[in-house]
């Protein structure tokens, strides 16, 4: 009874503790304990991370209203912010808060790891823990002060049920702008949080993660955040902060440029330019430079001697933008090697998403997409146009890719050719009109109907076979190593495609003809291949039973990557090459596309764009980003793939907008002394 007298004693002592009275940053360092995995706790350190102590003091201002902060991974932020911020909470100034994290899964693993360590490492914590068993789980938490704790994922049940002190979201641009169609989570968390007044708090914490749309923006304004939705948009409400620190040499502060461009090689080391004097600050001077930084508003300036002046904006709003440069367990190599290797990468490949998250993750900065770099128009690359043979296979190309767009009433067929590191040159294009089978009653070819006529698709059997000679030797010639099939036409038409591949197989073609399929979802990868089943649908548009390979294509990403090799004004790694023939129709085509947060979207014809995009895929899937010049593989070698033409064949022409001739059959064909493989 004693021990049950105790206990109600110290709850009631508790709740009647009032408010202690000091800095968020200040309790955290005196109450919190960290402790790694198999290490020893110890004091969180302020002086490790100095740049977090204003926004954590900022927490517990009553004339904020919100804390936002953007910076990159490996800043400390997060534990100082939502850790920290809680530690407070709990132990001085108790108050139901909410953590909402990414995703349930996130938010479980936060409370088992980050919040269960914290509570065991942390006895000032540990023992404001409610006794009973019942208010201690995964996502609800009580303490003796009465203070609940809920952890918790973006959803309008958790952020529009409950009355709130506090709301605390990490990870921001992670999570959807609309929840549920009821609005962005921080207005959500704000609505929640109105009853308490000045006494509440909302904090938002993030790396970037939205890209930037507009070619058109500069940054003028070192304190101008880019124009994104997400946590970039919330810092652009508020004060706008950056993190200024002193040069050792001249004794001028600057405030790092989320880039590369700020840092410098000497000697085999990595330094930071100082954009005042221009010398290369070493690595050893970062703390000293962080510990002597501060945070200046828009509006604000500091002489050498660490005197701001100046007048800040008027916001209920806090922001704070820290970059990479100042984050203290990122050094200043690590981000020189990991955006070198992510450039390396983007070039031998085309893909941007290493790069994008070196940006985003280590440097703090919102992506801005390659092909946004450059406003490129139809004029432009038409006068880059080169002159060589029509339709042939100029030097340097070492095998060829096909690519068929199916519209309601033709065939669009592309042809690619692809040389050393990703290098292009477009060989042939045209449209396939006539059916090469049916024919009215006057005995005239019909319009071509892939939706319908499962036997106009034989007309792409010449796509297969028609070979292409060198210009510069039109005796020798090269066939497509792959071509490329859109399965996703009109109503009718993917069944057909499914149809005319199986026939292919049975052919022996199988390997060499693939079907195709632009995919919206920019979560998978460049190209993935897919078995449809819709054999237990009863309202399949067309029989697969597992059996068809369908490649589904990143579109997303693949556009980006061509986006940025159009932009390449320099003959070398992914540049591409037009012939002089082709009409400026198509340089239209190739530009008629924009870019948006949320992909692509065409302005008018578009197919010059979607062959080109299925071609790069497939040459993705054939591994010819990768290639070993040394010793490729033999279909990737002309030496070992080229055909011999009979004299009349090498010099048959293909009729522009027309279904190549099919005159050049196998008795028009010799084939050299060495094997050809047939199949990748």
């Amino acid at each position: 009874m004693a021990a049950s007298a105790a206990t109600i004693l110290k709850a009631v002592s508790e709740l009647l503790r009032p408010p202690r009275r000091m800095p968020v940053a200040e309790a955290a360092g005196r109450y919190l304990r960290i402790a790694r995995p198999g290490g020893v706790a110890k004091e969180w350190d302020a002086s490790l991370t100095p740049y977090m102590i204003e926004p954590m003091n900022a927490l517990a201002d009553r004339r904020t209203e919100a804390v936002v902060f953007v910076g990159p991974a490996r800043t400390g932020k997060t534990f100082a912010l939502v850790i920290g911020g809680l530690a407070y909470n709990v132990i001085c100034d108790p108050g139901d808060t909410l953590v909402v994290h990414m995703t349930e899964h996130n938010a479980r693993d936060f409370s088992k790891d980050d919040i269960a360590r914290a509570h065991r490492n942390s006895p000032e914590l540990q023992a404001r823990i409610s006794p009973y068993a019942s208010d201690d789980n995964v996502f609800d938490k009580t303490y003796r002060n009465g203070m609940r704790l809920l952890i918790g994922w973006p959803s309008v049940r958790q952020l529009s049920s409950r009355t709130l002190r506090n709301v605390l979201i990490t990870d921001y641009d992670r999570i959807p702008d609309n929840i549920d169609g009821e609005g962005s989570a921080f207005e959500l968390a704000r609505k929640r949080v109105q009853t308490f007044l000045s006494a509440s708090m909302v904090l938002v914490e993030s790396s970037p993660g939205r890209v930037i749309t507009d070619p058109k923006w500069r940054m003028i304004d070192p304190h101008e955040g880019p124009p994104c939705t997400g946590i970039f948009g919330l810092y652009n409400q508020g004060t706008r902060k950056r993190w200024y620190w002193p040069c050792p040499e001249c004794g001028e502060y600057f405030t790092a440029q989320p880039t590369v461009d700020a840092l410098a090689m000497v000697d085999g080391d990595i330094g930071l330019v100082c954009p005042h004097c221009g010398t290369v600050i070493q690595k050893t001077a970062k703390r000293a430079m962080n510990l002597a930084g501060r945070w200046l508003a828009a509006g604000q300036f500091i002489d050498r001697d660490g005197m701001i002046s100046g007048n800040p904006p008027s916001s209920p709003i806090q922001s704070y933008w820290l970059t990479g440069p100042a984050a203290a367990y990122q050094s200043w190599a690590s981000l020189w090697r990991k955006y070198h290797a992510a450039l390396d990468a983007m070039e031998r490949t085309g893909a941007e998403d290493a790069l994008q998250a070196v940006v985003t993750g280590d440097f703090g900065m919102a992506y801005r997409p390659r092909n946004l770099s450059i406003t490129r128009e139809s004029t432009a690359l038409s006068c880059r146009a080169e002159e060589w043979e029509k339709r042939t296979v100029p030097d340097g190309v070492m095998y060829l890719i096909a690519a068929v767009d199916v519209q309601g009433n033709r065939f669009v067929v592309q042809l690619i050719g692809y040389g050393r590191q990703k290098e292009r040159w477009l060989i042939d294009r045209y449209n396939i009109k006539w059916s090469p089978s049916r024919v009215d009653t006057l005995n005239a070819k019909e319009p071509i109907d892939p939706a319908r006529y499962i036997e106009d698709w034989a007309a792409l059997n010449a796509v297969i076979t028609h070979p292409y000679p060198f210009a510069s030797d039109p005796n020798r010639a090269l066939l497509p190593v792959c071509v490329g099939i859109d399965s996703g036409g009109k109503a009718g038409a993917t069944e057909k495609a499914y149809d005319y591949w199986r026939q292919c197989r049975k052919d022996g073609n199988g390997k060499k003809v693939r079907l195709v399929k632009g995919d919206p979802r920019q979560s998978i990868p460049r190209i993935v291949v897919t078995y449809p089943d819709n054999t237990k649908r009863s309202t399949r548009k067309a029989n697969a039973k597992g059996e068809i390979p369908v490649h589904l294509i990143n579109a997303t990403i693949m556009k980006d990557a061509l986006a940025a090799d159009l932009s390449r004004d320099e003959v070398g790694p992914g540049y591409i090459h037009f012939p002089r023939w082709i009409g400026d129709w198509f340089f239209d085509e190739l530009t008629n596309e924009v870019r948006t947060a949320k992909g692509w979207d065409k302005t008018g014809r578009n197919e010059a764009i979607d062959l080109f995009v299925y071609a790069d895929a497939l040459n993705v899937l054939l591994k010819g980003e990768v290639i070993n010049w040394e010793s490729p593989p033999a279909w990737a070698n002309p030496e070992l793939s080229a055909l011999l033409l009979a004299p009349e064949a090498a010099t048959q022409p293909t009729t522009a907008h027309s279904p190549p001739t099919t005159g050049i059959n196998r008795s028009g064909i010799r084939r050299q002394s060495v094997t050809r493989r047939t199949s990748l």
